[in-house]
């Protein structure tokens, strides 16, 4: 049997990147609070107050549990279980509050609520279904759009309030004041949400494959961020909003987030530290620089009034603005599609050659092939009925799950021990045999 190379990290419970994704959360908080209290004593502004208040709270609140934890429970093991669930709950607490803030800043807007969900939530399903070797998990999706929808919006209102107040407020009327309005959303709005994605790519890596997933949970933040400010926009402009950016410019924001997905996407493929951070920062710049052109024109060519004129406008708009952005993620998406396909593929053969793998020598042709495991899903849903069909698809999917972990570890672009690898095994030869898998 040939010898498995080892995890590119030995101790894989606390990877230097969980300190770095800690300290960009810390960050954010920071420049929340920071943000806040500026608004709050500069401009007197209640929605800034109510910011402060409410992550005041939630931080205490986080510090006290904390405190109880480690009173209560030494055992390594047992505190770390704790202290993860604490940490979920406290954070959806805070992505309730910041909800309801963005909420109460859109006029309590819940007509625009539910209007968005349904466009929103059937945009993100198909995006899933994009990466058709192995799709995202809907937990990591969701947290991808609920991070847009609530954290990249506080962060967007709270410092282009700011540049607003200040930058813009000294300017004169006309073009450069215009460029600096662009700029503002440009760089206030793709940073909050490029953030979403890195702590994406530090925290769950092994989740995090390629360019495919960059892309993937990029376009996801920016769907959640076009939700929350379509319901925001709707409060001042009615229905025309929402057609305007639930149904003409829904993958708008999903556009600019998944450049920065591509190039965070990158920089898990290259091993350079320097190529790591070139490959984000080169996706970060592409988004503010797609996104500046789209706020550019309109303050170069503003909508007319004429209802006509206006939907004549907007594709123009799309097209020349934001069309070759969309090419160019197409572009990304395609070849990272083909590159994973063809690296799987030598995977499976990989494993079908070994005397105990997980998968056969004739499986290799059908697992190569999206077309031929759909059709070997059918099969069996012909043959054995539903339970032959979801049998064959765990089957795939747990295959699939291997050859991936197989293809990271020869890259050494994974930290998991090879326990890993083996449980992925076993839990195919389980499936396979009809048993419970392994956990």
């Amino acid at each position: 049997m040939a010898v498995q190379p080892a995890a590119a990290y030995p101790r894989p419970h606390r990877p230097p990147r969980y300190r770095l994704a800690a300290a960009l959360g810390g960050g954010i908080l920071v420049a929340i609070l920071a943000g806040s209290a500026f608004d709050l004593l500069a401009f007197r502004s209640t929605i800034a107050l109510i910011d402060l208040a409410g992550l005041l709270l939630v931080g205490l609140f986080a510090f006290g549990t904390w405190l109880v934890i480690r009173a209560v429970d030494h055992q390594p093991e047992q505190q770390r279980r704790h202290l993860t669930r604490a940490a979920i709950v406290i954070g959806l607490a805070l992505a309730l509050f910041l909800f309801a803030v963005n909420l109460l800043n859109a006029e309590l807007n819940f007509y625009g609520v539910l209007l968005c969900l349904p466009t929103t939530g059937f945009a993100l399903f198909l995006l899933r279904r994009v990466d058709y070797n192995e799709r995202e998990p809907w937990r990591l999706v969701l947290v991808a759009a609920g991070w847009g929808a609530v954290v990249a919006t506080t962060l967007a209102l709270v410092f282009e309030s700011l540049w607003s107040f200040t930058i813009d407020a000294g300017l004169i009327p006309g073009p450069g004041e215009a460029v600096a309005t662009a700029f503002n959303a440009a760089l206030f709005e793709e940073v909050p949400k490029g953030l979403a994605v890195l702590l994406l790519f530090l925290v769950m890596r092994d989740e995090f494959d390629d360019v495919v997933d960059g892309i993937v949970y990029g376009a996801a933040v920016g769907l959640g961020f076009n939700f929350m400010e379509t319901v925001v926009y709707m409060s001042i402009g009615g229905l025309p909003q929402w057609v305007v950016r639930q149904w003409l410019g829904l993958y708008l924001h999903a556009t600019y987030t998944a450049l920065i997905g591509a190039g965070i996407g990158v920089a898990r493929q290259v091993r350079s530290r320097t190529r790591k951070a070139v490959a984000i920062a080169s996706g970060f710049i592409a988004a503010i620089a797609a996104h500046f052109t789209w706020d550019a024109w309109l303050a170069y060519f503003p909508h007319p009034n004429d209802p006509a004129l206006f939907l004549l406008s907007i594709p123009l708009q799309y097209l020349a603005m934001t069309g070759p952005f969309f090419v160019a993620v197409l572009v990304l998406l395609l070849l990272g599609l083909r590159a994973e396909g063809r690296a799987l593929a030598a995977q499976f053969a990989a494993e079908a050659a070994l005397p105990d793998g997980a998968i056969l020598p004739e499986e290799v042709p059908v697992l190569s092939s999206v077309g031929r495991r759909v059709e070997a899903r059918f099969r069996m849903l012909q043959l054995r009925g539903l339970t032959g069909y979801f049998w064959q698809r765990r089957l795939q999917r747990a295959q699939i799950d291997l050859a991936m972990e197989r293809w990271h570890r020869a890259r050494k672009e994974i930290e998991s021990p090879l326990e890993a690898e083996l449980k992925l095994r076993d839990r195919v030869l389980a499936i396979r045999l009809g048993k419970k898998p392994p956990a």
